[in-house]
């Protein structure tokens, strides 16, 4: 069953990042990194977690992960900043592991660590699922 959450209330969205800051990891593949409306979003195919879904929007921060595809916003994207651009270049992800409250980057032998962020979401909602489903597509036999 998917873990659903898409309250528009701070207070709310501070409960749900509460929630996977406790309690959620996963790690995998980037697949793509489409930007809409200036915010860049990782597809990430999934090959660790401890979560089989769960789904956040709101303007504060999103999250979707469902049949093994994570989508996340990483932000508005300077395309003159190093660290930026070694984000939407990143080859591999790690979220949360040992609930440690940093992402990593990876990319060949360099890796970017970060705190985890609320991957502010100034996009829409339907921005979010249609990349997830285009990861998704991208790997369907």
């Amino acid at each position: 069953m998917m873990q659903r959450h898409n309250k528009r209330e701070g207070c709310e969205s501070a409960k749900a990042f509460d929630l996977l800051v406790k309690t959620i990891y996963f790690e995998g593949d980037v697949l793509s990194a489409p930007v809409y409306n200036n915010t860049a979003l990782l597809c990430i195919k999934i090959d660790t977690t401890n979560v089989d879904s769960f789904y956040y929007f709101s303007r504060d921060w999103a999250l979707c992960i469902r049949d093994s595809v994570a989508v996340i916003p990483i932000g508005m994207i300077d395309k003159y900043d190093s660290a930026d651009l070694f984000k939407t270049t990143a080859q591999r992800v790690v979220v949360n592991k040992d609930h440690n409250k940093k992402t990593l980057f990876i990319r060949g032998n360099d890796t970017l660590p970060q705190d985890l962020d609320l991957w502010p979401a100034k996009l829409e909602e339907v921005h979010l699922l249609m990349a997830w489903e285009n990861a998704l597509d991208s790997i369907r036999p």
